[in-house]
């Protein structure tokens, strides 16, 4: 009997018609450092707002990133991947153009407490990959070096935690990744996102 193995993709922040979308991100209360995706955040009691880039006019992307390393997804796609991921923190932001007016869509601040070591050292493609397999085989953490210069992302299935939702720890990746299970919904939806697949 042949098992079935789960497929990935890259939730993408580049739209390839409009390129990025970007704005000013503000924390109220201000954060006390560095906003960071995939490290611990309280976000009981906090608001946030974005103002778009003057380049942003129309707003369509139901997926964005902003210069201050956090992601938005629109209130729609946020529901649904608070279904399947669970652990994810959602908080309503307010976003609105650099005129002041109001986004069409509503969208919410997409936060992940932690990222997964399931990148998976052997099978994937990046740069000085034979100085970080040696610096494994000689039973060094990967907790001390950062991968960089990805050709080609292969994930572990067995350290995801079974997750559809996730940020990949040690490596230079912007962009979480999710699982088909998650993609498919995506797609059935029709959102607008952008998903490349790698490997599993």
């Amino acid at each position: 009997m042949k098992i079935k193995v789960m497929r990935y993709f890259l939730l993408r922040h580049e739209y390839p018609d409009s390129g990025y979308v970007d704005g000013d991100v503000a924390f109220i209360p201000p954060l006390a450092g560095y906003y960071q995706a995939g490290a611990r955040l309280e976000v009981g009691g906090r608001a946030v707002s974005v103002r778009m880039d003057k380049a942003v006019r129309k707003l369509k992307a139901d997926f964005f990133l902003t210069t201050s390393g956090a992601f938005f997804a629109s209130e729609e796609l946020a529901v649904l991947l608070k279904q399947y991921q669970s652990d994810l923190r959602l908080v309503p932001a307010e976003t609105c153009y650099l005129s002041g007016k109001a986004t069409e869509k509503r969208y919410m601040l997409v936060h992940a407490n932690r990222r997964l070591p399931c990148f998976d050292y052997r099978r994937s493609e990046y740069a000085g990959k034979t100085l970080a397999l040696q610096r494994l085989e000689r039973g060094e953490s990967a907790d001390t070096f950062m991968v960089k210069g990805i050709q080609k992302v292969v994930i572990d299935e067995k350290s995801t935690d079974e997750a559809n939702f996730f940020f990949v720890k040690n490596v230079a990746l912007i962009d979480p990744i999710v699982s088909e299970s998650l993609e498919n919904a995506m797609r059935d939806r029709k959102f607008n996102v952008r998903l490349e697949a790698v490997s599993a």
